[in-house]
């Protein structure tokens, strides 16, 4: 049965570059038995190539008329997507931080109402509103700042914004 291996992953390169120069000759490149290559091909593989060993398998593809270098491709492609996960949650942050500083002018505008004398029922309840909101505002900015801790604080530390 053919396994369906996502594009720009390891196991997608090995599958490539021997397509094109064979189980055999890619296993005697890396000095390692086809069975390892074709479970590196595997997309549930808990292993992959070395940094030399797929440079190796990269050169001897294009060798072979092959275009591209897959593993070069895949590991550039892995990258960029984390790359751009954690640029899209500086960019959530400041989404957030921005509506963090509108709830909060908003509850501070509401607020200094209330200290007025002659203040209404329905002031001080816009006021306790915007406060909550504006704390809300604040804490979800404190969960986002906490995903890019690298360790510790909690279960989402270190995911960079997926969890949010």
């Amino acid at each position: 049965m053919t396994q369906l291996r996502p594009p720009c992953t390891f196991a997608d390169a090995m599958t490539r570059v021997a397509g094109t120069i064979g189980w055999r000759p890619a296993a005697t490149i890396v000095r390692r038995t086809e069975r390892s290559l074709r479970y590196w091909s595997q997309p549930n593989s808990r292993t992959s190539p070395t940094l030399d060993q797929a440079l190796a398998l990269d050169e001897a593809y294009q060798e072979a008329g092959g275009e591209g270098a897959p593993f070069a491709d895949a590991y550039a492609f892995q990258l960029g997507a984390m790359v751009e996960r954690r640029e899209a949650c500086r960019r959530q942050l400041a989404a957030e931080l921005a509506d963090a500083a509108r709830e909060a002018g908003e509850a501070q505008a509401d607020s200094i109402i209330v200290m007025a004398s002659n203040a209404s029922p329905l002031a001080i309840m816009r006021a306790l509103s915007s406060v909550e909101e504006a704390r809300r505002a604040l804490s979800r900015v404190a969960a986002r700042i906490n995903s890019f801790l690298p360790i510790g604080a909690g279960p989402v530390a270190g995911k960079t914004g997926d969890h949010l």
